[in-house]
């Protein structure tokens, strides 16, 4: 059969694209060659704006503060015709809530590590071991009871005399050194409030470089971090709250106090009040400011309240060792008889009532017994006169005038010091121990101090001064051991005031606790507030970790996700460019068949 032509013959591929593009408008022909290559470099384009954004997450990868970015891809469109794509949006991760939490842990990390640096400079100062203030207590009473048995012994007298000396040292040294902590808290408060100015002023200065950048149409996402970076920094020194606003900027808030508000950053300053207090005053609004964490508060906290306390514990210590001690000793006898005594303590007036003339300790109403030897008649005649003592009534110069009283004596008021001296006439002596007169008369005086006026007025003491900075062994028995006081009766061997003594140590000074408890109880509670930081911070730390780990997965840069996405933007390049090359191509083949 023979073949015929079919009907309707088939075209070429290339005469119909030839017949299309000869019939088609000029252009028309540009426009699809005009999108074609606008697709493939937008794709290219993007791909390596996307690549820098890349580069850049994984060049912070360990930058602190950083926050990666993520380009957000979107159809580029002109009128109806899609012609390629772009970056829409760059998204900067951050996840709020957790940041939140993270800058009331890091003011609480703050407060604690600070409370616990304080504390343990403090438990150093304190030296509650071998050589503190604990153990020269217990050297100072094991002296006393051993000189007990041989209370006329000197060099056992001297022994005493030096454990009291290292004990008083002990006692300047450790309220020194707790002075010295506090003044150097002081400064460290001002260089802190300082850095919370500093940082303020730059949280104030992003926020105005963020809103201009964004308000140009910009990314301020570097910015931005530093700016996180200032207000993680701030909430370690103070408590902070954050509060952001439509345009960007945000307000930084302590307590109830702007810190910082837009562009503008309030200033702190410190000053000491007449309490000798720390207070810190926001120059804005002319009030006092109270931080509640960071480790500003902690440092607050320690100068204002327990640095306070614990040297007012250490103080109280002191005087009751001073009041206990001279109370025996002001009213036992030395080998030495007593001509002429001069107070210690100085009086703020000498006309003024006792218990309104400034005394360190005070005096009640009670009786003074002195106990006055005539040596100027054979035999000897010894005589214990009561002077009655009245505190709301009396001034100094009215003791001094009630002793004078006295036959045998003369007192007068010392009127550069405002101390009182006891002067025995010529033949005479005195003490106030309450001895048997002489000749035999009523018996021996068991309390012949009623008042505590010897010891206010600091009178024939072992010990001078009235706190723990200030006590010290008296010059005149350390000049003369023979002063101290061992006995009350006189008699050779006598050690029955030394034995009152010794029972210093059992007595109860401190509330219900003795002078050697108190001290352990001091040290106890300190340790125990170092023991209560400690497990705080630790806590802390270990729920900031999590926090850190948490704000990490999201914010935080992966290495190996960013490589993932390395390899699908080059890929995105590669296939753009291999489409242009396809394009390119065909067009020159198209025009060349035209």
């Amino acid at each position: 059969m023979r073949r015929g032509r079919h009907p309707n013959p088939v075209r070429p591929l290339w005469s119909v694209a030839a017949a299309g593009a000869e019939s088609a408008p000029p252009e028309t022909r540009n426009h699809h060659m005009t999108n074609s290559y606008a697709i493939g470099t937008s794709a290219i384009a993007t791909a390596q704006k996307a690549l820098d954004l890349i580069g850049q997450n994984v060049a912070n990868a360990t930058t602190p503060g950083y926050h990666r970015v993520d380009p957000q891809l979107v159809s580029r469109t002109t009128g109806p015709n899609v012609t390629g794509v772009d970056i829409g949006s760059v998204t900067r991760y951050s996840l709020p809530a957790v940041r939140t939490a993270v800058l009331t842990g890091n003011g609480d990390q703050g407060r604690y590590t600070a409370l616990l640096d304080t504390n343990r400079q403090i438990e150093t100062a304190l030296a509650t071991g071998q050589g503190g203030v604990g153990d020269k207590l217990e050297s100072f009473f094991n002296q006393v009871e051993e000189l007990t048995a041989r209370p006329d012994s000197l060099a056992s007298r001297r022994t005493i005399l030096t454990a009291a000396t290292d004990l008083s040292n002990q006692l300047n040294a450790t309220a020194g050194d707790i002075d010295r902590l506090r003044s150097d808290l002081g400064r460290k408060i001002g260089a802190t409030v300082d850095q919370v100015n500093t940082l303020a002023t730059r949280i104030a200065s992003l926020n105005t470089q963020i809103l201009t950048k964004e308000n140009r149409g910009l990314t301020a996402n570097d910015l931005r971090d530093q700016r996180d970076v200032a207000i993680d920094d701030l909430s370690k020194l103070i408590d902070v709250k954050i509060v952001e606003v439509p345009n960007g900027q945000i307000n930084v808030i302590s307590g109830d106090s702007a810190v910082v508000v837009g562009e503008f950053a309030n200033r702190f300053t410190v000053s000491q009040n007449a309490n000798d207090d720390i207070v810190i005053t926001d120059t804005s609004a002319a009030a006092t400011r109270t931080f509640r964490s960071g480790s500003l508060a902690g440092d607050v906290q320690s100068f204002n309240t327990d640095i306070p306390a614990l040297r007012a514990r250490l103080d109280t210590l002191a005087g009751q060792l001073i009041q206990k001690v001279n109370q025996v000793q002001a009213t036992g006898l030395g080998s030495t008889p007593i001509t002429s005594l001069s107070g210690t303590n100085q009086a703020s007036s000498v006309t003024a009532p006792l218990n309104a003339a400034g005394l360190p300790f005070s005096v009640q109403a009670g009786t003074l017994t002195v106990s006055v030897t005539n040596n100027n008649v054979s035999p000897a005649t010894r005589t214990n006169t009561a002077v009655a003592i009245n505190p709301a009534t009396q001034s100094l110069t009215d003791i001094a005038t009630a002793l004078s009283a006295v036959p045998g004596l003369t007192a007068t008021v010392n009127a550069t010091s405002n101390t009182l001296d006891i002067q025995a006439q010529a033949g005479f002596s005195f003490d106030f121990a309450g001895r048997d007169t002489l000749p035999a008369g009523p018996g021996a005086v068991a309390n012949t101090d009623t008042s505590g006026l010897l010891v206010a007025l600091g009178v024939n003491g072992l010990f001078v001064g009235s706190s723990a900075a200030s006590i010290r062994v008296s010059p005149t028995i350390s000049a003369d051991p023979t002063l101290l006081a061992a006995g009350r009766t006189g008699e050779v061997g006598d050690g029955t005031n030394l034995e009152r003594l010794g029972a210093v140590r059992d007595v109860q000074a401190v509330a219900t606790r003795t002078l050697t408890q108190d001290f352990a109880d001091i040290a106890a509670t300190l340790g125990s507030s170092i023991n209560s930081f400690d497990d705080l911070q630790t806590t802390q730390t270990s729920a900031l970790r999590e926090l850190a780990t948490q704000e990490q997965a999201t914010v935080g840069v992966d290495t190996n996700e960013e490589l993932l996405k390395l390899l699908a933007f080059q890929r995105m390049i590669q296939g753009a460019s291999k489409y242009l090359s396809v394009v390119n191509t065909s067009m020159d083949a198209l025009f060349n068949i035209i």
